[in-house]
């Protein structure tokens, strides 16, 4: 469920936004294990969410990439969901590791401007 509620606001927001140079963005990424990095470091969920907090206040954004998609997500990868629109936070999907990609509103991966 938490799945098709996020896929209207991805789909709003990376037809918007994939993202540019002049905002700031929150790499998050959920590996298969659970664990959660934020740009490129381990994090916590609660210092995640204090993090997203702030970056509301930034008027930033979030660049998501979870490992194995195909799968059902780790309880972990839920909570991000969940907080990311707790958050009211705009989101682009990335099917790459390295973020080099977004997920556009047809599920088709491309190279993210630079």
């Amino acid at each position: 469920m938490i799945w098709k509620m996020l896929a209207g606001l991805v789909l709003a927001v990376v037809m918007v936004c994939p993202g540019s140079a002049a905002e700031r963005v929150a790499k998050i990424a959920v590996l298969s294990s659970g664990s959660v990095q934020l740009d490129g470091r381990p994090t916590t969920l609660p210092a995640l969410d204090e993090e997203l907090g702030k970056l509301k206040a930034d008027k930033g954004v979030v660049w998501y990439h979870r490992q194995n998609p195909a799968s059902e997500p780790p309880p972990q990868g839920t909570a991000v969901i969940q907080m990311i629109i707790k958050h009211k936070l705009p989101v682009s999907m990335s099917a790459k590791p390295d973020f080099s990609d977004y997920v556009d509103d047809k599920g088709v991966s491309r190279p993210r401007p630079r």
